[in-house]
């Protein structure tokens, strides 16, 4: 179907396309985005008929305002199987614009995308931003791609990981509007997963100390046996003390790998934290799914809907259903691995204890060596300080671990709460951000 209107008359108008904030609306594409169904909200605020719609490019609602780039990295992620989010400004039939803050879910057959009216401070700085990269796409030529590029970079610059980090972040804030402006309470399960992402900020820092702290020691033994090569014969005390605390120390370094994965690349807070940005926007994306379920079966009901629609309340049910197996499962990982970060640093905390009891022997032979021991106490010294910095740094965790894993349990799905354990039953489409 092709569908034709004067770029002029677009060009003109200004005005926007009103709906209110408690609506919401959805439509259901095929794989190449030709349009198959959607409710009446999105029919009326389009303008144009479902006889134009249906079988229609859904490009046939963009708005020229929009940077290339953002479609970009859309299409490159749902193509993926990943459930995308973004801020779209949408082209009515008579050329007003309308602002939805989108969600596109990867279904069999095809997409369904869910729009709600955006209103948080977010939106506002994506507008601005929105603008900046459509002027360099214009006047310096850049492609979609490049675009895209610099769209992941100004995020990063930011403080987001990666375009999910940012699309997590943005849903959860317009929830939170929404919640606001239509006088709801905030949902308690999402709160408690964004109060993990500050948590997790501060585990990782904590995590980079200890990385930092292990790493200033480990030219520690070999200067002690240099010491103790000008203080005593061969295989004296403070040689054997030297290779003993070296020993122990690999130890203390290995047992370090516990707190890092993908071949020690990354730390496990880092990890972790990506999968916490990805239980926010499945636990954001299923809570407006059950609204829009609930908006769609309560327009069946009154007749408001074409002919058929039943199938479209099926198709909202069963990506509520998965979206909700998927959040829950996201969430008992990050329990497990945060209980696993725990344990390893109890464990760790315990071969410190080890080491710092050698410590103690080095300086008790240092006092029995009395004043030939002066070039030995710098060393000494810098124990003292790893030990200190060590047993601070291990506490933090361990009491940040015992914080995030108190949040998870609060932002689990009801059934998946009490013995936090989860088993699949069903092969389900991934909608991993």
């Amino acid at each position: 179907m092709s569908l034709q209107y004067s770029t002029t008359s677009f060009a003109a108008h200004k005005d926007e396309a009103p709906f209110e904030i408690e609506e919401l609306f959805f439509s259901r594409t095929d794989e190449r985005g030709v349009i198959a169904a959607g409710n009446e909200v999105f029919r009326r605020i389009s303008g144009y008929s479902w006889d134009e719609l249906v079988g229609a490019p859904h490009k046939v609602i963009r708005h020229p305002d929009m940077p290339k780039g953002v479609f970009y990295i859309f299409w490159e992620r749902i193509k993926k199987g990943l459930a995308t989010g973004a801020y779209v400004k949408n082209r009515a039939k008579d050329g007003r614009y309308y602002w939805v803050y989108a969600i596109v879910s990867p279904i069999s057959g095809g997409y369904v995308s869910v729009r709600l009216k955006p209103t948080s401070k977010v939106f506002d700085s994506a507008k601005v931003a929105y603008a900046e990269f459509l002027k360099c796409e214009e006047e310096d030529g850049l492609t979609p791609e490049q675009s895209a590029v610099a769209i992941r970079a100004k995020l990063r610059d930011l403080g987001f990981p990666s375009y999910g980090a940012y699309s997590s972040y943005a849903i959860a804030q317009e929830m939170h509007a929404r919640d606001q402006a239509l006088s709801r309470s905030e949902d308690g399960r999402l709160q408690s997963l964004k109060n993990l992402l500050p948590t997790l900020k501060s585990l990782d820092e904590q995590q980079q100390s200890l990385f930092a702290s292990f790493a200033k020691i480990r030219g520690i033994p070999s200067n002690m046996r240099i010491v103790a090569s000008r203080l005593e014969p061969a295989g004296g005390p403070i040689s054997a003390i030297s290779q003993n605390y070296r020993l122990m120390s690999d130890e203390v370094t290995n047992h370090l790998g516990g707190f890092r994965v993908e071949n020690g690349s990354r730390s496990l807070a880092e990890s972790v934290m990506a999968r916490v940005y990805q239980g926010v926007f499945m636990m954001a994306a299923s809570r407006l799914q059950r609204e829009v379920k609930t908006v769609a079966s309560e327009a069946m009901t009154r007749g408001a809907e074409k002919e058929g629609f039943h199938h479209e309340v099926e198709v909202l049910t069963k990506l509520l259903d998965e979206y909700t197996l998927e959040s829950g499962s996201v969430l008992l990982s990050v329990f497990n691995d945060v209980t696993a970060l725990s344990r390893s640093a109890k464990d760790l905390r315990q071969l410190v204890t080890g080491l710092d009891s050698i410590r103690v022997l080095c300086r008790v032979e240092a006092g029995r060596l009395g004043t030939q021991s002066a070039s030995l106490t710098p060393v000494i010294d810098q124990l003292d300080t790893f030990h200190v910095e060590i047993d601070k740094t291990l506490e933090h965790i361990l009491e940040l671990a015992d914080k995030i894993k108190t949040l998870v349990e609060g932002a689990m799905p009801r059934s998946f709460n009490g013995s936090l354990q989860y088993h699949a039953t069903t092969e389900r489409p991934s909608h991993r951000t």
